[in-house]
């Protein structure tokens, strides 16, 4: 927990009045409130083929939560004679144009300057600039990309997340073949953060920004049906990033690392609901929303889409990961349990019709589910434990049956289904169908979803939600809880959701799920496997191949998993991911990691009988493949003769 002294040294209020009383008894600042950059215009002065732009590096109020929010102090950049911006400054050129930069040093310590040059040569040189001094840099940008320029420490090879960690700006280098900026859907998202530590940790409290906001101050987003969106998504901080959207496939074109722009994105071309985002590295997405409606882009780490960001809950928040309601908000859980990287986006009709094409309620074909949400006490401890169970037969499940990952849904291509939620629960909820293409109504975020007037109320307690959808997509999917009052995710409130081919079904000798989670409640917990951390032993047969389906939806980790035979690592042939067939790849040793929202099928088939297992292990955060930490937890895979 914060103390009262550590908030106020955070936390200033700007010199015109105060906010709000919430805001103190931190101390009031006399800074100039930054202005949240959209980067929609580019800085600077074009002429003859040379950009100029003068930049200053100084001190400034930054209201993450809007206008009306508190205020931290932080350094910022700005045009000169402008107000400071959040992210800093757009530099934006056609590859071939000179840039000439020149930065003052209005702070009272020395800065680093780092970014401001062409990538061809895959290093960052770091430029000094003491105190009032100013420096001027030349270069001609000649690599396309979504870079960045930052400044800081002299050891700051990745932006911090103190009080530097704003000191950050898109550096955008066009290809001069690129037209995707006539479409005036193009648009560029950076991702900024603060701590009060300036570490990488995801523990304690923590704000993360899109282009300077928090939602749900962050902008609102316009588009209709049918066109065609571009993204650049740029990772200007020291902590990794899973980034997912709601209700549509995306196709990831392309990225590399800022620090390093030899190490480019891998499976570029996939189709993607979710995509990391390393320390310090960017992609380019692209898109085209073909069903109207409210949509989220967001961050899937807890900590950093939680409402516990907000500043004003600062001093009463132990860890962002928890959620603190804003009890003037109701029971909204889009507007009062998230807040952070999250940005909110509305599609509209391309024709002159109200609303959004519904799934048929009448659809003779529907088949119907009835999934219930339940509480078992003490299944952790003094905590309890929840979980999904599918009613099979007459009678619903007993009121404290619950299941450790939910029960599976194994649904079928292009067949309506209805499924009815039952609510069993002291407190509301939602449930998010993740990686399914529906309508936005039963996309599972209360209080935003849907379109217009037409907004998915929270499942209330003890009360029914019925979702309608007809999957249009074959894949390994995900099915969880989106409004949690506290820690019920990691208590059991997930399930995997397979859509299979109807001319295949679902044969559960070959197809294997592994669900991957958070092992309960708690700053430290197991990892569980199919809901536990001692998973019996699999069976399996030489000769015959297996399809593998890894699914991830742990809170605030990246998991490693790592398929071991009798002489080590083995391979397996990546098929899809995230519920998308990828093109044709050759076998690999099947060591893959990835954070929570992400889902990726493999087919094995073992040549020879023996020991086998599947074992996953938490890394260190930002950190990549072979930096693990914590046991281990393992599937033991007996493999027979044929």
């Amino acid at each position: 927990m914060f103390l009262l002294a550590a908030v106020a040294v955070a936390i200033g209020v700007s010199g015109r009045e105060g906010p709000a009383a919430e805001c103190r008894p931190a101390p009031t600042s006399r800074r100039v409130d930054a202005v949240a950059n959209p980067n929609t215009s580019r800085a600077g002065k074009l002429e003859s083929g040379i950009l100029t732009v003068r930049l200053v590096a100084q001190s400034a109020a930054w209201r993450p939560d809007g206008p009306a929010g508190c205020a931290l102090s932080v350094h910022a950049f700005a045009e000169e004679g402008r107000p400071s911006q959040i992210p800093g400054p757009l530099i934006r050129v056609r590859a071939g144009t000179e840039v000439r930069v020149s930065v003052r040093n209005a702070l009272p310590t020395t800065l680093w300057l780092r970014g401001f040059q062409d990538r061809v040569l895959g290093n960052i040189d770091s430029i000094e600039v003491e105190p009032g001094a100013t420096r001027d840099i030349r270069f001609v940008a000649k690599t396309p990309g979504a870079w960045f320029y930052w400044a800081g420490a002299r050891n700051a090879l990745t932006p911090s997340s103190g009080a530097d960690g704003q000191l950050v700006g898109a550096l955008v280098v066009d290809p001069l073949s690129d037209t995707s900026r006539a479409t005036m859907h193009d648009r560029i998202l950076v991702l900024t953060r603060w701590n009060q530590s300036g570490s990488p940790s995801n523990a304690g409290f923590q704000l993360n920004a899109f282009n300077g906001r928090s939602w749900p101050n962050t902008e609102r987003l316009r588009y209709t049906v049918g066109d065609s969106i571009f993204w650049k998504v740029i990772n200007a901080t020291n902590t990794t990033h899973e980034m997912h959207l709601h209700g549509f496939f995306f196709r990831l074109d392309g990225g590399a690392f800022t620090v390093d722009s030899n190490k480019v994105r891998g499976l570029v071309g996939g189709m993607r609901v979710t995509a990391v985002l390393r320390p310090a590295e960017w992609l380019t997405m692209s898109w085209s929303p073909d069903r109207a409606g409210n949509w989220l882009y967001h961050c899937h780490l807890l900590t950093h889409m939680s409402g516990a960001q907000r500043l004003n809950r600062m001093q009463d928040s132990g860890s962002a990961g928890g959620h603190s309601h804003d009890a003037s908000a109701g029971d909204n859980h889009a507007m009062q349990d998230m807040a952070g990287l999250v940005l909110g986006i509305d599609v509209r009709p391309r024709e002159a019709v109200a609303g959004a094409k519904r799934d048929a309620v009448s659809d003779p074909r529907r088949r119907m589910l009835h999934l219930f949400a339940s509480e078992r006490p003490r299944r952790f401890g003094d905590r309890s434990g929840y979980g999904f169970i599918l009613q099979e037969g007459a009678q619903p499940p007993a009121k404290d049956s619950i299941r450790i990952p939910g029960t599976p849904l194994i649904l079928t291509k292009n067949e309506p289904v209805q499924i009815t939620v039952h609510n069993r629960l002291d407190f509301p909820m939602s449930v998010h169908w993740h990686g399914i293409e529906l309508d936005s109504y039963y996309d599972g975020v209360a209080g935003f979803s849907g379109s217009g007037t037409r907004l998915a109320p929270t499942i209330a307690p003890h009360g029914v939600f019925n979702v309608r959808f007809t999957p249009p997509t074959a894949g390994t999917f995900i099915y969880h809880i989106h409004g949690e009052p506290g820690e019920e995710l990691a208590s059991g409130l997930y399930g995997a959701l397979i859509v299979v081919d109807s001319a295949k079904g679902f044969d559960p000798q070959t197809e294997r799920v592994f669900v991957l989670a958070d092992g309960g409640p708690g700053p430290s917990p197991p990892m569980f496997i199919n809901g536990t951390a001692t998973p019996d032993t699999m069976e399996m047969r030489v000769g015959t191949a297996y399809r593998l389906r890894l699914i991830y939806i742990q809170a605030n980790d990246v998991f490693q998993v790592t398929l071991n035979g009798t002489a080590g690592a083995i391979s397996g042939s990546l098929v899809a991911f995230d519920g998308h067939d990828t093109p044709p790849l050759p076998p690999r040793t099947l060591v893959t990691a990835a954070g929570p929202g992400h889902t990726n099928d493999f087919i094995f088939t073992p040549t020879v009988p023996g020991d086998y297992s599947l074992s996953a292990q938490r890394l260190v955060t930002g950190g990549a493949i072979g930096m693990t930490t914590g046991p281990l937890t393992s599937v033991p895979i007996r493999v027979r003769a044929p």
